[in-house]
C-alpha cells in the first residue's frame, strides 16, 4: 500500500481512538530508542572507558569502533561481550489523571562477538553486536481519570537491532592504516496494546493495536588510524545504514460504548516504510601517559535528516572521555564519561506534537582481571536525563525523565 493509503487509514483510526487517551501514545510508529543515537556501548574495554575508543581500537572492538585499528592488535584475538542487565526507564510526569506514566524495558543479551586473524600483510576479522535493545512488559491500573473509574493497560515491545559481518584493514606505512567494515542491518521489531476503560456511565471502551517491522539493510564503516608519535594516535570513522527492505504491518481493533451499535471496528495495513539514518562521523585522540596509563576522548558528529514517515532528525552531537590505569600485570581498571544526547529539536511553548528531547549523561566503570591470554571484565554503565514531550499529542508539554542502566561481563582470548 503507498503512503497515502496508509495516511487515510490512520486518519479513519484516529477518529475511532479519539475516547481512548492513551492511544495517542503509541500510534507514531517508533523503534528501539528512535530519539537518540548512543543507546548501548559495545564491547568490554572499550565499554569501560564510556565508548571513547575510536583512537585506539586494536582488540576485536576496533571492528566496530575503527576497523582501521585492529591492524595494531597483538596477533589474533576473539572476545565476547554479553550484557547481564539492561534496563531502560522513562518516566513521563503527570500524563495520566494527574498520574505518571512510566515505561520500563529489561533485557539480557549478547551483546557482542569479533574475531581477529592476520591475512598476509593486513588482518581480517568477523563480528556481530546488538546495537539497540527494548524489552518491555507492563500491566498498569489508573484510577481519577476524567469520565473514567478505572483504565487498564497492558503493553509489550520486543525491539532489537543487530549489525553483523566482515572487516579487513592494512597498515599502508609506518603508524598509519585503514579499515573497512561491511555490516549487515537486520531489525526486528514487534509489539502489542491492550487497552480497557471503564467509563463512570458502567460502559466500556476496549482498544488493541499490534505492530510488526522487519528490516534489512547495510552499514559499512571506514576508518583511518594515525600514529604520529610514540605517546599519541587519532582515528577517524564513517558509518551510514541504508535500509534495502522494511516491511510493517499494523492492525487495530476497537469496540465499546462510543462505536454504533457497539460494534467491532478494524484496521489491517501493511507497508514499505524504509527509515532514513545519518551520516556518523567521529574523530578520537588518545594519550599513551606511560605502560600503564592511557587516556582518549572522542567526538561523533550525526548529519541532519529528513524522514517523512518517521519525523525528521536534528544536527546531533556526542562526546565520550576515557581512562585506562593498569594497577598490576594482572589488574586493569577503566572509567568513562559519555553523552547520549537527543536527535529531536527542543520543544517550547507553542510547540505542537514534537517528538520526546531528552539528553543523556552518563558514565561507565569496568574491571579485568588479566592470565597469560585471556581476560575477563566485569563493568557498568549508568546515564540518566530530564526533558519535554507532547506524548498526549496537541500543545500540551510533559515533564519526562530517562535513566538508562547496563552491568555487562566479557571474555577475550589472544593467539
Amino acid at each position: 500500500m503507498k503512503v497515502s493509503g496508509l495516511s487515510e487509514d490512520y486518519r479513519m483510526l484516529n477518529i475511532f481512538l479519539i475516547p481512548l487517551i492513551l492511544i495517542l501514545l503509541i500510534l507514531t510508529p517508533v523503534h528501539a530508542d528512535e530519539y537518540h543515537y548512543n543507546n548501548i556501548l559495545v564491547g568490554d574495554r572499550a565499554a569501560g572507558m564510556g565508548g571513547a575508543y575510536t583512537s585506539i581500537s586494536d582488540d576485536s572492538a576496533g571492528l566496530y569502533y575503527n576497523p582501521a585499528g585492529i591492524v595494531f592488535s597483538m596477533g589474533g584475538s576473539l572476545s565476547a561481550s554479553a550484557n547481564a542487565y539492561h534496563i531502560t526507564n522513562t518516566r513521563y510526569k503527570g500524563v495520566i489523571g494527574g498520574n505518571d506514566w512510566e515505561r520500563k524495558s529489561s533485557a539480557l543479551l549478547p551483546n557482542y562477538f569479533g574475531i581477529i586473524q592476520s591475512l598476509g600483510k593486513g588482518k581480517v576479522g568477523f563480528s556481530y553486536t546488538v546495537t539497540d535493545s527494548i524489552l518491555e512488559d507492563q500491566d498498569q491500573v489508573y484510577y481519577n481519570v476524567p469520565g473514567h473509574s478505572r483504565d487498564v493497560i497492558n503493553f509489550n515491545k520486543n525491539d532489537n537491532i543487530y549489525n553483523f559481518g566482515p572487516s579487513y584493514a592494512l597498515e599502508l606505512s609506518k603508524g598509519f592504516s585503514i579499515g573497512v567494515t561491511l555490516y549487515g542491518h537486520y531489525r526486528e521489531s514487534q509489539w502489542i496494546l491492550n487497552q480497557l476503560y471503564n467509563l463512570t456511565t458502567g460502559e466500556y471502551e476496549w482498544g488493541n493495536t499490534y505492530y510488526q517491522t522487519n528490516e534489512i539493510g547495510i552499514r559499512p564503516v571506514i576508518g583511518l588510524m594515525w600514529i604520529p608519535a610514540e605517546k599519541f594516535s587519532i582515528g577517524v570513522s564513517m558509518s551510514q545504514t541504508t535500509i534495502l527492505n522494511s516491511t510493517t504491518r499494523v492492525q487495530q481493533i476497537v469496540k465499546g460504548a462510543k462505536y454504533a451499535a457497539n460494534t467491532v471496528d478494524r484496521v489491517d495495513i501493511t507497508v514499505d516504510y524504509r527509515r532514513v539514518f545519518p551520516l556518523t562521523a567521529v574523530i578520537g585522540l588518545a594519550y599513551f601517559a606511560s605502560d600503564s596509563l592511557l587516556f582518549s576522548g572522542d567526538f561523533s558528529y550525526y548529519t541532519k535528516t529528513s524522514d517523512t514517515n518517521f519525523g525528521d532528525r536534528e544536527v546531533t552531537w556526542n562526546t565520550a572521555l576515557g581512562t585506562e590505569y593498569y594497577i598490576t600485570d594482572r589488574w586493569g581498571l577503566r572509567a568513562g564519561i559519555f553523552t547520549n544526547r537527543a536527535n529531536t529539536s527542543e520543544i517550547n511553548t507553542g510547540d505542537v506534537d514534537k517528538f520526546d528531547h531528552v539528553d543523556i549523561y552518563g558514565g561507565s566503570i569496568s574491571i579485568t582481571h588479566f592470565s597469560r591470554q585471556s581476560s575477563l571484565t566485569f563493568g557498568a554503565n549508568y546515564g540518566f536525563g530530564a526533558g519535554k514531550a507532547q506524548v498526549l499529542g496537541g500543545s500540551y508539554i510533559q515533564d519526562v525523565e530517562m535513566q538508562t542502566l547496563t552491568g555487562f561481563v566479557s571474555a577475550s582470548y589472544s593467539y
